[in-house]
C-alpha cells in the first residue's frame, strides 16, 4: 500500500500584491486497544476470541501495511488473527477491529506479540504483547472405529448391514450435534445425532446400504458434528459394490529404516511417497498425507514439520524411540488404515548426555568437565566453550544443543573418551520468568541407556549429577552424585 499525503495549499494574496503560499500536511496517527491483550485461563483445545481495536487519531488516512503475530516456534499456531484484509485504509477519525484467537494446546503460560505496521511515520510498527494460559478441564476427545466402512457386494434389491464406532475419548462430555449423510442407497439405523457421550464410553452407529440401479458401486460421506474443541467434524465414508468389485482402501507407506538409521541431533525428512492408491488405476490423483507423532523420548521436544505433505521433517532432537504414524487418503475421501513406524534412535558417541525441562522462560545449562578441570574453564564443555580443546586422549566433545528459551532439549557428545572421569552438571542459568524447575538428564554409554535422573532446581542452582568413567577398552561406568547446591552465574573463560 503506497504511503499517500494529501498537501492543501493556498495562495492568499496581500494588500501589496506578494503571493504567500501555506502548505497543511495530514498525518495518521495509529492507536491500539487494548494496548496489551490477557486472554487469561482458557481450557486446552478450546478457542477464545478477542477484539483489537485499529484507531485513526490523526488527520490523514491511515495505511495498515501488515499485521502478523511474533512468537516462540514451539507455539506457531496457538494464536491467530483475522479480519486483516478489511484494514486497507483507515480513514481520520475512523477505525477497524482485527480479532485474535487463541487455542492453547498444553498446561502451560503463552507469550506472543502482535506486530502491526502502519504509514504513521512516528510508530511505523507498534507490538501489542498477548499473554495466555492453556488450562485444565473436562474435554470431550472424538474418534471413529473406522473412518471408511465397506458393505462389499450388495445386489440390486438386497440390503446389507454395516457398523461403526464413535468413541469419547476425552474425560468431558461429547455431544454429537448433527450427523449429515448424502443421498443415495445408505441410511442410518442408528442415528448418533443428539447423542451426549460421556468420556470414555461408545456409541454404535448401525448403517444399510439397499442399491436400487445397476451402477457397479455407491460411495456417501457420513459427516459427524461434535463439540470436539478441536476435531469439530470428522467424515466417515460408506462404500458399497452392486455386483461390482469391492473397494480397494489406498496403502500408507513409511520408510522406516531411512529414519532409524540417522543419529540424534539431526533433522530427517520422512518419506511417504511409496503409499499405493490402488483405486487410481491411471495415476491421475495425488494422495493427501496426514502424519502424526505419536510418541517421542521424554526429553524430547520436536514435532513434525509440515505434516500434510508426502516428505515433512522431524528434527530427532534426541536419542530414543520416535512412534510417527501415516495416514493417506483417496481421491474418494477415503483414508488408509494407518501405517506406524517405531524408530530407535541411538547416538554415534561413545558418550551422550540430554538434558531437558519441566518450565519455559527458564535457561538451564549442560556441564560436562573432565576430572581436575573446574565448571566455567576452558576445558568444561559448554555453552561458552562447545568445542573446547581438549588433549587427544580424553576424546572430542561437542556441546550440540544449546536451549535459552526453556524446556531444552540440550546435548553432550564425546567421541573417543578416554580412560579419565567425565563430571556432569547442570546449571540454572537464567530464570525470564520460569521459576522452579524439574530437570531431567540421561545418559548413555556406547549407544545404550545407562540413567536417567530428575531433579528440581532454582536459579542460582547447580545439579551434580554424577560422572562417567572409562577404562582403557573403552568401557564406561556411570556413578551418580545426585547433589543440588547453590552456585552463581559466572563469565565466560577468555580461552
Amino acid at each position: 500500500m503506497a504511503r499517500s499525503y494529501l498537501l492543501v495549499t493556498a495562495a492568499l494574496l496581500s494588500c501589496t500584491g506578494k503571493t504567500e503560499t501555506s502548505v497543511v500536511r495530514l498525518n495518521p496517527d495509529i492507536v491500539i486497544a487494548p494496548e496489551a491483550v490477557d486472554f487469561g485461563s482458557v481450557l486446552r483445545l478450546y478457542s477464545v476470541t478477542k477484539e483489537v481495536q485499529i484507531l485513526n487519531a490523526g488527520s490523514g488516512s491511515l495505511d495498515i501495511l501488515d499485521a502478523q503475530i511474533k512468537v516462540a516456534p514451539r507455539y506457531e499456531g496457538n494464536f491467530e488473527i483475522s479480519s486483516v484484509d478489511d484494514l486497507d485504509k483507515i480513514p481520520a477519525g475512523g477505525s477497524g477491529v482485527l480479532e485474535l484467537t487463541f487455542t492453547p494446546e498444553d498446561y502451560v503460560p503463552y507469550e506472543a506479540e502482535l506486530w502491526i505496521d502502519s504509514n504513521d511515520d512516528d510508530q511505523p510498527t507498534v507490538a501489542v504483547e498477548i499473554t495466555g494460559l492453556g488450562a485444565e478441564g473436562s474435554t470431550p476427545d472424538i474418534a471413529v472405529s473406522a473412518n471408511s466402512i465397506d458393505f462389499g457386494t450388495v445386489n440390486t434389491g438386497e440390503t446389507g448391514t454395516q457398523y461403526f464406532t464413535v468413541y469419547n475419548t476425552g474425560d468431558g462430555v461429547l455431544n454429537i450435534l448433527d450427523a449429515q449423510l448424502t443421498d443415495g442407497p445408505f441410511t442410518l439405523v442408528t442415528d448418533p445425532a443428539g447423542q451426549a457421550i460421556a468420556g470414555g464410553s461408545e456409541f454404535t452407529v448401525i448403517a444399510e446400504y439397499s442399491p436400487d440401479d445397476e451402477a457397479e458401486g455407491h460411495a456417501a460421506d457420513l459427516v459427524i458434528s461434535s463439540t470436539d474443541p478441536d476435531e469439530p467434524e470428522v467424515t466417515v465414508v460408506l462404500l458399497g459394490g452392486n455386483g461390482g468389485d469391492d473397494y480397494q482402501l489406498p496403502i500408507a507407506e513409511i520408510d522406516c529404516d531411512a529414519i532409524a538409521s540417522n543419529a540424534p541431533p539431526k533433522t530427517v525428512v520422512m518419506d511417504g511417497r511409496g503409499s499405493d492408491d490402488p483405486e487410481d488405476t491411471d495415476d491421475l490423483y495425488d494422495l493427501d498425507y496426514a502424519w502424526e507423532l505419536l510418541s517421542q523420548p521424554d526429553l524430547s521436544r520436536t514435532s513434525i514439520r509440515n505434516p500434510t505433505e508426502a516428505t515433512p521433517e522431524l528434527f530427532l532432537d534426541v536419542a530414543g524411540v520416535y512412534e510417527i504414524q501415516l495416514t493417506v487418503t483417496d481421491f474418494n475421501g477415503v483414508s488408509s488404515e494407518p501405517t506406524v513406524c517405531e524408530a530407535d534412535i541411538v547416538p554415534n558417541e561413545a558418550l551422550y548426555v540430554a538434558l531437558s525441562w519441566d518450565t519455559p522462560n527458564s535457561d538451564l545449562d549442560l556441564h560436562m568437565v573432565p576430572e581436575g578441570n573446574a565448571m566455567w574453564g576452558c576445558m568444561d564443555c559448554f555453552f561458552c566453550t562447545p568445542v573446547p580443546d581438549w588433549p587427544s586422549i580424553w576424546g572430542t566433545p561437542v556441546y550440540a544443543l544449546d536451549n535459552t528459551s526453556g524446556y531444552g532439549p540440550e546435548n553432550i557428545n564425546v567421541v573417543n573418551p578416554g580412560p579419565i572421569k567425565y563430571y556432569i552438571r547442570t546449571h540454572y542459568y537464567t530464570d525470564h520468568g520460569g521459576g522452579e524447575s524439574r530437570a531431567t538428564a540421561s545418559i548413555y554409554i556406547n549407544g545404550d541407556l545407562i540413567s536417567t535422573h530428575t531433579a528440581t532446581l532454582n536459579q542460582a542452582q547447580r545439579w551434580k549429577i554424577g560422572y562417567v568413567e572409562f577404562d582403557e577398552t573403552g568401557a564406561g561406568v556411570f556413578e551418580l552424585e545426585d547433589e543440588v547446591e547453590t552456585y552463581g552465574a559466572r563469565s565466560c573463560p577468555d580461552c
